[in-house]
């Protein structure tokens, strides 16, 4: 938590904790089925193009 307090800002860190829906389900299982197709490459080619249009 503090990390994302220290690098983010209130806004992007409150929409993360709005997308792991605390409280609801298991995000760790949500997590690994959300990203089990994903490789480190695949995943920073993502952000790449995400920034492009940031």
């Amino acid at each position: 938590m503090e990390v994302l307090m220290a690098h983010l800002e209130p806004s992007k860190e409150l929409k993360f904790w709005s997308a792991c829906k605390l409280g609801e389900g298991d995000y760790l299982k949500f997590k690994d089925k959300l990203f089990e197709k994903e490789t480190v490459a695949s995943l920073y080619e993502k952000i790449e193009v995400y920034q492009d249009f940031q």
